[in-house]
C-alpha cells in the first residue's frame, strides 16, 4: 500500500501557508513536508494557553524541548465546544510549526447515511476548511480495537470515508473527506499477532500503548514494550508503527490511598529506546494530564510538569528533530551488522548523516550488570562518544565493549576521519574537473573554492571529482560534510579562463583603426595583458601573426586590404596565463 497524503501546512499564524505532505516512505518513515520525521507526540499536551510553574507557556515549552505533534479532540462525538477548541489547537500548533492528531475515534463505527457518518463530515470538513486545518498531520481512529470487540469489517467505512483508502467499496461511494492525513489506530497490548493483524488493512499507521511501571509492579519487565511493538511491526509490515508510553495511566495510582507512581528516567528512556530498537516509527507519551499522578504544583497548572522536568523533558530532548540523534532516527541505509556475546542485549547500527556517521543503540534486558562486546563495526571506528554520557569509548578492529546494567541504554556515535590528502591537477580552468583523494569523503555535502561552492561527484569513501566553479580563484580547496570542514595543504591555482571573449570596435576599412578590447575574465584578477592581431583568410581562418601589431589598435593599411583580422588576448596572473580569440572582423574594404 503505498501512501502519499498532501496538503498545506501553515507556517506561523494560520492563513500563512506554506506547503506540506504527510506520507511515508518504503522504510516506513514518516514524512512531514518531504522531511523524514520521527513524530513526538504528546496525549494530550498541556492545556492550551496554559503556563508551565516557572512561568513560560506551555505549548511553547514543550514544542521548543522537541515535541511536535499534539492529541485534540474527544473520543466520543464532538460538540461545536469541542470543534472550536480543536481549531484553536490548529492554530497554535501551526504558530510553533508543529501539528495535531485529533480523535475521531467515536466516529469510526460510522456507516453510509448515518448520524455518525453526518458528524464525521462536519468535524473533518470544519477542520480542515480552516486554513489551520493544514497543522493536522494524523487522524486517530477507534482506540484498541480488537481489545473492545470491535471487527475490521466495522471500521472500514470510517478510514475509507477520510481517507479514501481501502477497498473503494468500503467508501459506499461517499466522496473523500480528507486523503491528504494519515489514519492511525492504537492496539491494545492483548491478543496474538494473527488477531490483530487484520486490523493493520484499516489503517495506515498501527501501534500499540504499553504501560508496564504500575503500583503493582513499580520494577517490571520494562522489555514488554518493544516485544510489543515488534509484534505489531510484524503484522504491519506495509506501515509504520509507533508506541504509546506512559505517563500516568490506570494502573499508576490508587485513588483511595493517594499514591502513585511514575517511571523513573531509567525506565522511560529505556522503554523509548527499546520502541526504537524494535521499530516503533513515533513516539507517543500518555497521561500528562491525568490529575492522579500530579504532584507539587501540578493541579495547580493542569498538567504533569513534575514529570516533564525530571523525565520527559530531557528524553524528548535526547530524540527530538533538533537533537544530534534525530538523522539517525529516520535513516534507513544499510549499515554493517552488529553482533553481541552473549545475550539480553539489543543493538541497532544506523547511519545519521552519511555513511560516515555511525549511531550504536544499545539497550540491555539481561539481569543484572555484564560487560557486553560489540562486533562488526568498520575498521574506521576506532574513539567514539557515548551520547549524553560525557564519555569517550575505544573500538579495536571493529569491536567495542563496555559496562551495562540491566535496563541501561547507550548510545555511541562514531565519525569517520574527513581528511584531503591529495588533488589533482594542482593546475586549472574554470570548467575543468579536480580530482580530490583522502578519507572519509563519502560523506561530502559541499565542496568550496573560497565562498564559491562547486559541483561534485562522489566516487567512494576515498575519491571525488569536482568541477571547478566560474567564481573559483587560487587557494585551498574545501571539503565539508555534515560534521566536519577542512581544506586541502596544497592551494589549487586557477588559471585565467574568458568569461566574455574579446571583441573588434571601428569599420573594417582601409585608414581606419581597429580597436581590440580585453574581454573579461574568470580566475584570480589578471596583472597584466598581451595582444596580437592577427591576419586571416576570407573565411576567418588560417590565421597568422601580424608583425609588430602586439597593441590594442590596428591601423588597417592597403596591403591589408581582403583579409580578416582576429584580435588575440593573454590574461597573466600569479597563477599562469590564458588566452582568448575573437570573432573575425568582416572583410577589409576601401
Amino acid at each position: 500500500m503505498a501512501i502519499v497524503a498532501t496538503c498545506a501546512v501553515v507556517g506561523g499564524l494560520a492563513g500563512a501557508a506554506r506547503s506540506a505532505t504527510t506520507t511515508f516512505d518504503r522504510s516506513r518513515t514518516i514524512q512531514f513536508d518531504g522531511r523524514s520525521t520521527f513524530p513526538i507526540v504528546l496525549s494530550p499536551g498541556p492545556p492550551l494557553s496554559s503556563k508551565t510553574p516557572w512561568g513560560t507557556d506551555g505549548l511553547a515549552e514543550t514544542t521548543s524541548a522537541g515535541a511536535n505533534v499534539f492529541r485534540t479532540g474527544v473520543g466520543g462525538t464532538w460538540s461545536a465546544n469541542d470543534i472550536k477548541t480543536a481549531l484553536d489547537w490548529d492554530r497554535a500548533t501551526a504558530a510553533l510549526h508543529a501539528y495535531t492528531w485529533p480523535n475521531l475515534g467515536g466516529y469510526s463505527l460510522a456507516q453510509p447515511g448515518s448520524p455518525e457518518d453526518a458528524g464525521l463530515a462536519n468535524v473533518v470538513n470544519t477542520l480542515t476548511d480552516d486554513p489551520s486545518g493544514s497543522a493536522i498531520a494524523f487522524w486517530k481512529g477507534r482506540d484498541e480495537p480488537w481489545w473492545g470487540d470491535f471487527l475490521p469489517t466495522q471500521l472500514q467505512f470510517a478510514y475509507c470515508r477520510v481517507t479514501s483508502r481501502g477497498d473503494p467499496s468500503w467508501c459506499d461511494n461517499e466522496v473523500p473527506l480528507d486523503p491528504s492525513q494519515l489514519w492511525v489506530t492504537i492496539e491494545a497490548p492483548k491478543g496474538t499477532p494473527a488477531q490483530l493483524e487484520p486490523y493493520s488493512s484499516v489503517t495506515d499507521v498501527h501501534g500499540v500503548d504499553i504501560y508496564p511501571v504500575t503500583l503493582a509492579q513499580p520494577f517490571p519487565n520494562l522489555h514488554r514494550v518493544g516485544a510489543w511493538t515488534a509484534s505489531l511491526a510484524s503484522v504491519t509490515p506495509l506501515g509504520p508503527v509507533w508506541t504509546t508510553l506512559q505517563i500516568c495511566a490506570s494502573g499508576s495510582f490508587d485513588k483511595t490511598t493517594g499514591q502513585f507512581i511514575v517511571p523513573t528516567f531509567q525506565q522511560e528512556r529505556y522503554m523509548a529506546y527499546d520502541a526504537i530498537l524494535n521499530g516503533a516509527k513515533a513516539l507517543t507519551f500518555f497521561g500528562g494530564n491525568n490529575a492522579n499522578c500530579f504532584s507539587g504544583s501540578d493541579s495547580q497548572y493542569g498538567w504533569n510538569w513534575s514529570f516533564w522536568q525530571s523525565v520527559l523533558k530531557p528524553l524528548v530532548q535526547q530524540i527530538s528533530a533538533s537533537s544530534p540523534l534525530a538523522p539517525a532516527l529516520v535513516n534507513s541505509a544499510r549499515t554493517p551488522r552488529i553482533t553481541t556475546a552473549g545475550s539480553g542485549t539489543e543493538v541497532s547500527l544506523r547511519q545519521g548523516t552519511s555513511v560516515d556517521d555511525l549511531w550504536l543503540i544499545a539497550a540491555r534486558t539481561g539481569a543484572g550488570s555484564a560487560t557486553v562486546t560489540f562486533r562488526g563495526l568498520p575498521s574506521w571506528a576506532h574513539r567514539g562518544s557515548v551520547y549524553t554520557e560525557n564519555r569517550m569509548v575505544t573500538a579495536a578492529k571493529g569491536a567495542l565493549s563496555d559496562h551495562f546494567n540491566q535496563w541501561d541504554v547507550h548510545v555511541y556515535h562514531f565519525v569517520e576521519p574527513l581528511i584531503l590528502k591529495k588533488l589533482a591537477p594542482r593546475r586549472a580552468r574554470v570548467g575543468s574537473r579536480i580530482t580530490l583523494r583522502g578519507k572519509g569523503l563519502a560523506a561530502a555535502t559541499t565542496v568550496s573554492f573560497g565562498d564559491a561552492k562547486a559541483r561534485f561527484k562522489i566516487f567512494g569513501d576515498n575519491k571525488l571529482v569536482v568541477t571547478v566553479p566560474a567564481r573559483a580563484q587560487t587557494g585551498p580547496v574545501v571539503v565539508a560534510s555534515p560534521l566536519k570542514q577542512v581544506q586541502s595543504k596544497s592551494k589549487l591555482a586557477i588559471l585565467p579562463t574568458a568569461k566574455t571573449r574579446p571583441k573588434i570596435e571601428g569599420v573594417a576599412r582601409i585608414g581606419h583603426r581597429l580597436t581590440g578590447t580585453k574581454g573579461t575574465w574568470y580566475g584570480d584578477e589578471p596583472t597584466s595583458y598581451t595582444f596580437q592581431w592577427l591576419a586571416c583568410n576570407v573565411h576567418g581562418n588560417a590565421c597568422k601573426p601580424v608583425p609588430g601589431a602586439s597593441k590594442q589598435t590596428l591601423k588597417l593599411e592597403p596591403n591589408r586590404l581582403g583579409k580578416r583580422y582576429r584580435f588575440l588576448v593573454t590574461a597573466h596572473t600569479t597563477s599562469g596565463t590564458g588566452s582568448a580569440l575573437s570573432k573575425a572582423t568582416s572583410l577589409v574594404a576601401r
